[in-house]
């Protein structure tokens, strides 16, 4: 199913492009002014300090109080970069399972942090993507034109405002669930607590904060677009989610996909927004990666050289 959901979405996102040259997408590309880069890269760091928050706030709050930033940091910006370029199933999970384990968390209070952080995100999408489509609802079409007269793929709805109450709903369900449930929750033979309502809120205000700063770093490499950010943010947010919900991983072709077929441009303008979503990805996506994995192979080597001292552990 995941692959058929990244065939397709590839499919409509060729069916976009196929009427421009690779040159032209190229000199898009190129166009981009290096104080965009820049700009871009600067809040892409920020975005990545942000993203601390939601390990710091957990791994505090399992009560692992001892463990110092620079090793959450480690946890949290690996983990990360590793989910949004392959899936966090997998890869965010698995990561910060290896590294807590190696740090000596105990297993029931990794699981405690994987909860938190699932939870954080989620509400932290609900939250602002209701303020926003509640705020700023946008059109999107009602179909979606198929190539080779295949017809169309309609769309259940056209208007974002009542997405935005029922999300806004949800969350602010879940603030109150917290507010006033003391009882854990039951998973499998675990029971883990769900968080007081302070640190919901920290949560969420740090989800939020993570969203907004992420769709600037992909707005500030955009040509001028109708809306501004607001509707940059809107579509980025919708993008974003489905990229999540699909499984597919990195959300790679859903993703430019989405952005492509909803964000307002003009047929001259396409091939610089599709240059965006190139620049985007390299600068929010696959340089962190290269980071990451190079920081997480000196962290793997030095646990090995560790292991193998007569006083290591």
């Amino acid at each position: 199913m995941i692959l058929f959901i990244f065939l397709f979405a590839a499919w409509l996102l060729y069916e976009r492009l196929k009427r421009f040259t690779c040159l032209e997408i190229y000199n898009a590309l190129v166009g981009i002014p290096l104080s965009s880069i820049i700009i871009a890269s600067l809040l892409t760091v920020i975005n990545y300090l942000i993203l601390v928050g939601y390990d710091w706030f957990a791994v505090r709050w399992v009560g692992e109080k001892n463990l110092p930033l620079r090793k959450i940091a480690l946890a949290s910006f690996t983990g990360y970069s590793f989910s949004y370029n392959f899936g966090s199933t997998l890869f965010g999970t698995s990561i910060r399972y290896r590294l807590y384990s190696a740090w000596g968390v105990p297993l029931v209070k990794i699981l405690e942090l994987l909860v938190i952080l699932g939870l954080t995100f989620w509400f932290g999408v609900f939250t602002l993507a209701g303020v926003v489509f509640i705020a700023a609802p946008f059109p999107i079409p009602d179909h979606i034109d198929l190539p080779h007269h295949m017809g169309t793929l309609n769309l259940p709805f056209t208007q974002m405002h009542w997405a935005g109450v029922v999300l806004l709903v949800i969350s602010v369900g879940y603030v109150l669930i917290s507010a006033i449930h003391r009882k854990p929750f039951k998973f499998f033979r675990w029971n883990i607590p769900l968080p007081p309502l302070k640190l919901t809120l920290y949560q969420i205000a740090i989800a939020c904060g993570d969203l907004l700063v992420a769709a600037a770093v992909f707005y500030s490499v955009l040509p001028p677009v109708e809306g501004g950010y607001i509707k940059v943010l809107g579509v980025f947010m919708l993008a974003f989610v489905a990229g999540v919900l699909t499984h597919v991983p990195g959300g790679y072709g859903v993703f430019e996909a989405f952005i492509m077929y909803f964000l307002p441009s003009s047929p001259a303008q396409e091939p610089k927004i599709f240059a965006a979503i190139l620049a985007f990805r390299v600068i929010y996506h696959w340089v962190p990666l290269l980071i990451a994995a190079i920081m997480l192979g000196y962290n793997e080597w030095t646990l090995a050289r560790n292991s193998t001292e007569p006083n290591g552990s």
